[in-house]
């Protein structure tokens, strides 16, 4: 979702933005393209994700694995989240209830469309899933409707209300299981903001990180946490070097895939923990951190190349699953065994068909979507403060 504000060009040396830091929209899309490449590859080739309890050291214990790491970058969507939040908050109490019902049709019409798409690509290919499990043995296609396929009726009930009252892995488009924790972060940090004013914010913000992080709720202490950065983000400086090694603190907390066994050695009780809960949403933060605080990260991925990707997340996010266990998994196993390159070749055309509907659903969808809530919250916010 967009921050409203200016964006500023800085100078090489300048304090991070206060505006909208359109690197951050850069950031949001590459972790986009990473959740897909990780549902590919463990619908496929899922040794690599089976890895817990793994000892040794491979290349899942290093930051590379953030190419890989859809856990992480879920962590990284909800810092974020409570980072835009917090820049579009009420301005008053009686704001809240109208920002918050927003809010949720932001998120409900987006996913509603994306349960429909995988209602037809799974009801199109309703052997697919299951066939390319039995070959390739992957676990994840048990989040996925097998036949018989449901009605339609249900996949719209699952996505417009089940995915935000509902725990669970939703079983037509398995990536909403995050609506639910969006919505719980929204009004966490809508109505936190409506009831906390000024200065009192900041330490509200660290209160709630803590107390949910003890809790063992990490997704919402993330939403805290995305926010205090916002708050405290006046503060913060370039520090290019500084900033460069918080970024890679950052993945080596968070982007280290899990799972590594605790073992008997100090290093291999360290590696056990790296990428786990808590972990994960810890290194998010300190990335979004470094984002701000390092001038050639922000210039990085404020490339036109990864702004479009920004435009195209949420699109991305919501299509790329019904596309894997429809069509892909079909090619799957009609070609079958496909080897490496037949293996490259399904990748390359799967990707090239998901920025293919993600940027129908972005035109379709995703814009008439926030331009209409744009102009309700514009008109709801003017009766507001004519009442």
């Amino acid at each position: 979702m967009p921050v409203s504000g200016t964006h500023f060009i800085d100078p090489p040396h300048a304090a991070p933005p206060l505006g909208r830091v359109t690197s951050l929209d850069g950031l949001r899309g590459f972790a986009s393209c990473t959740v897909a490449i990780f549902h590919f590859f463990y619908a496929f080739v899922p040794g690599p994700f089976r890895s817990w309890g793994r000892e040794g050291f491979s290349v899942s214990d290093t930051p590379l694995a953030v190419l890989w790491n859809g856990h992480f970058s879920v962590a990284v969507f909800f810092a974020l989240r409570g980072f835009v939040l917090a820049a579009s908050a009420p301005r008053t109490l009686k704001e809240a209830p109208l920002l918050i019902g927003l809010r949720y049709f932001r998120l409900a019409l987006p996913a509603l469309a994306g349960s429909l798409i995988a209602w037809f690509w799974i009801a199109g290919f309703p052997d697919a899933g299951k066939a390319a499990q039995a070959l390739s043995g992957s676990s994840w296609f048990r989040w996925t409707h097998q036949p018989p396929i449901p009605p339609l009726w249900q996949a719209v009930w699952e996505g417009a209300v089940q995915v935000f009252v509902a725990t669970g892995k939703p079983l037509f488009d398995n990536p909403l299981w995050t609506m639910r924790i969006e919505l719980m972060g929204s009004i966490l940090i809508y109505g936190g903001y409506a009831l906390v004013r000024g200065r009192a914010r900041v330490p509200a913000l660290v209160a709630g990180l803590v107390a949910l992080g003890v809790a063992g709720n990490f997704s919402l202490a993330a939403f805290c946490g995305g926010a205090l950065v916002f708050e405290l983000r006046g503060w913060l400086r370039p520090i290019p070097v500084a900033g460069t090694l918080l970024a890679l603190l950052g993945l080596v907390l968070g982007a280290t895939y899990p799972g590594h066994a605790a073992g008997p050695g100090l290093a291999d009780a360290v590696l056990s923990h790296l990428g786990g809960d808590g972990w994960r949403e810890a290194g998010a933060l300190l990335v979004i951190i470094a984002f701000l605080t390092t001038p050639w990260l922000r210039d990085l991925f404020e490339r036109p190349a990864l702004q479009h990707l920004g435009a195209l997340s949420f699109p991305l996010y919501l299509v790329h699953v019904p596309l894997i266990v429809g069509p892909a998994a079909w090619a799957f196993v009609h070609f079958a065994p496909v080897g490496l390159g037949g293996l490259a070749l399904l990748f390359a055309l799967t990707a090239l068909a998901t920025f293919a509907l993600a940027s129908l659903f972005l035109v379709a969808v995703e814009r008439p979507v926030l331009d209409g809530l744009h102009a309700v919250r514009k008109w709801g916010r003017a009766r507001l403060a004519a009442a």
